[in-house]
């Protein structure tokens, strides 16, 4: 029997770790006999938030039983040396090399642009901007000299693009390994912070920093409740006894670098660009974010004047900029704007009721808990309504939750993350829970023809974890103390 207490991913390096020599699924050919630093971190379940956090917004996540594993080796040359493994399936390494010069013009570091570029060019290869972005970031931001390059062993219970954090996860744990093995003395904001600008400067995805706060200062139990201005911790909301939350992968992969998410963020930005040109006109003070706005005042002063859709080309010459660093208006692309603007301002004031709902739910009153249920399925609908960021395939996991409702235990169920696809997170009794989402996975299973994966459980989060050090010696591989 595996110990309950220590991470699935830890005990499954663990195993790989203890095959002999010659087993080639063991990891004797991958490190030597010097130290291994191991870091891991768990994927997240957004609860309520999601993309409205590059907004500003209230977010409410929670971390999951399942997530990425991190091991590091220093090495002799300057190469970087990445293998990826899943685990909880049969399925091949996949293995490449980047060149620490790669990262260099003589003694200066090159741009963002030009290592995304190196990363991209094979698209075999490109899940290694995670791992790769993530130190490079390191080097460009806290100027740290690397004399040497690792062996980065990347072993993940998470598949990736189903909008749980699996990229956040990957991020924070490599910069959590490295600067755990340097000496580094970053804390969790600036580790969150490092994570989010390696995926938007090198992976290329325009994300926030929901994902990586998420991962790396939530703690194991407990719903994590972040302000997103840029991001802080603001406290913790208890689970109601009895109750929890569970993701089902709708097995429709999405992605933040893609079209739909990155056309909703340019919306939101488009719409508080016209907001703003609209109070310079009254004199008033320009928002730095679309959640200093109540529900109330969207609807009185903002929303008569925000356009349903508008081209790119149309607003460039009536606006000039977005004032999003991170995304490009296409001038032949048309953008919805008024929906993508409303979304993140009603969001934010859901996530605030939702946890006001949760807390007010501790003694167990199923009107309470399903009044906050209700929240989630009107955050779906927007997603869906005001984002278009919905696809079938989870519109109907949603309703399959729905149909059941608190009188069977069920309280609520959303899309997560970026939408388009990704993971649709439940809320309901524990009992509740596991009767029946297994029957709503089957029922799935046959629309698409595949079981989908049920994420559930909780885990710490980095900080919370920290890093593990094992040394080689007379008895083979250890725990250091």
């Amino acid at each position: 029997m595996s110990d309950p207490a220590v991470p699935f991913e830890i005990a499954e390096f663990e195993r790989l770790l203890r095959k002999p020599n010659g087993d080639p699924a063991g990891l004797a050919g991958f490190f030597n006999a010097g130290e291994i630093v191991v870091s891991r971190v768990p994927a997240r379940l957004d609860v309520m938030g999601g993309i409205a956090d590059y907004s500003g917004a209230n977010v409410c996540e929670a971390v999951l039983g399942r997530g990425t594993l991190i091991a590091l080796q220093p090495r002799t040359d300057r190469t970087l040396r990445i293998r990826t493994m899943q685990t909880g399936r049969p399925s091949l390494p996949i293995e490449t090399r980047i060149p620490l010069d790669a990262f260099f013009q003589g003694e200066d570091l090159v741009s963002y642009r030009e290592v995304r570029e190196l990363c991209q060019a094979n698209p075999l290869a490109g899940w290694a901007a995670y791992v790769g972005g993530s130190i490079f970031t390191l080097l460009k931001e806290e100027g740290v000299r690397m004399p040497y390059g690792f062996s980065l062993l990347l072993l993940s219970a998470v598949p990736m693009n189903v909008g749980i954090g699996s990229s956040a996860a990957t991020e924070v744990a490599v910069l959590s390994g490295v600067a755990s093995h340097l000496g580094l003395a970053l804390d969790g904001g600036r580790l969150a912070q490092l994570g989010q600008m390696a995926e938007n400067h090198v992976v290329g995805a325009p994300c926030g920093i929901m994902d990586q706060i998420a991962v790396t200062l939530g703690r194991e139990g407990r719903l994590t409740h972040i302000l997103c201005r840029p991001g802080a911790v603001m406290g913790e909301v208890a689970i109601p006894p009895g109750t929890g939350f569970v993701g089902i992968n709708s097995l429709v992969r999405h992605s933040v670098a893609g079209n739909p998410y990155a056309d909703t963020r340019i919306g939101a930005f488009m719409g508080k660009r016209i907001i703003n040109g609209l109070r310079a006109k009254s004199g008033r003070a320009a928002l730095a974010y679309l959640t200093e706005l109540t529900p109330e005042e969207f609807a009185r002063d903002v929303r008569p004047h925000l356009p349903d859709k508008i081209l790119g080309a149309d607003f460039l010459a009536q606006h000039k900029t977005h004032d999003d660093p991170v995304t490009t208006i296409q001038p032949g692309a048309t953008y919805r704007v008024a929906g993508p603007t409303e979304h993140p301002v009603r969001e934010n004031d859901r996530v605030l009721r939702f946890m006001d709902a949760l807390r007010a739910g501790a003694n167990g009153d199923e009107g309470i808990l399903a009044a906050a249920g209700e929240l989630m399925f009107a955050a779906h609908a927007s997603y869906r309504d005001n984002c278009d960021l919905s696809v079938p395939e989870v519109d109907f996991l949603v309703e399959a939750v729905r149909a059941r409702g608190p009188s069977r235990g069920l309280y609520g169920a959303k899309i997560t993350g970026g939408g388009t696809g990704g993971t649709v997170a439940v809320f309901g009794r524990l009992d509740a829970l596991r009767e029946h989402i297994p029957q709503i996975a089957q029922e799935y299973s046959q629309r698409i023809g595949r079981m989908p994966d049920i994420f559930e459980g909780t885990s710490p989060g980095a900080l919370e974890f920290g890093a593990r050090r094992y040394h080689f010696g007379a008895s083979g591989w250890q725990l250091a103390p």
